[in-house]
């Protein structure tokens, strides 16, 4: 596991006040989906409060946010703990976004022109960010424009609930981004995405969902791979240690 102190330097520099658990918690979480906290790694309330400039008490209400937001498990003897998403999680939460983005297809077979020029602008915001060979901005701006997706069903409840799975998703980006190369050659997810938008534009709701589906399918596929490969790793590496320990 991860030391307590492991991607927390210069942590809180962001803040205005003294105090602000959200935007503490914020900048962790940012780390966190970005790769700079590593999975496994303790978030320590001593820690926390001394790496964030910030009371004992605000870094424990941060701990809760990061709780609540899923991201971080409390447990009984470890404390708070970055979560390690395994295979298993990776299919869950692309069976509910394939769910969720699919009820917003189905909304969107006449859109509104303030929904078509937020899609537009989606687009034009995931091909900009494939231009700049900047991943974590091509994870964001690829989360960005399923949220507009999922926002065509005009369901608060199901954006806030989108919104929470989205951090899972750039944060198991933030691995595949590091073990899968396709992300540095972003030409044809950008067709993708340009041809989902036309297809909605058009009105043509079968032909999106049939894009929509192969694609959160193919990349649902490429996540569970990676960590499967990942759990694969963690038991080679353990086994040794345990026969040795028996």
């Amino acid at each position: 596991m991860s030391t307590d102190s492991a991607g927390l330097a210069g942590l809180g520099n962001a803040l205005h006040r003294r105090g602000s658990a959200d935007q503490l918690a914020d900048e962790i979480l940012e780390r966190i989906v970005n790769g700079q906290i590593r999975p496994g790694t303790s978030l320590r309330e001593a820690a926390l409060a001394d790496a964030g400039g910030v009371s004992r008490n605000t870094a424990r209400e941060t701990l809760r946010i990061l709780v609540a937001g899923g991201l971080v498990q409390h447990y009984p003897q470890r404390g708070a703990v970055v979560c390690e998403l395994g295979p298993g999680d990776i299919r869950d939460i692309y069976r509910l976004r394939l769910m969720m983005e699919l009820e917003g297809v189905r909304a969107g077979g006449q859109l509104r022109p303030e929904q078509e020029e937020r899609l537009s602008r989606a687009v034009g915001d995931f091909e900009a960010a494939a231009a700049s060979n900047d991943v974590a901005r091509l994870v964001a701006a690829d989360i960005g424009f399923h949220a507009r997706i999922v926002e065509l069903a005009d369901s608060p409840r199901l954006n806030r609930f989108y919104r929470g799975i989205a951090n899972e998703v750039r944060f198991g980006f933030s691995v595949v981004s590091v073990l899968d190369r396709e992300v540095e050659q972003p030409g044809p997810l950008v067709e993708e995405h340009r041809q989902i938008y036309l297809h909605l534009v058009h009105g043509d709701t079968a032909a999106a969902a049939d894009l929509l589906t192969a694609h959160l399918t193919r990349f649902g596929e490429r996540l569970y791979e990676v960590f499967s490969r990942l759990d694969d790793d963690r038991e080679r590496t353990v086994k040794p240690g345990q026969s040795e320990a028996g």
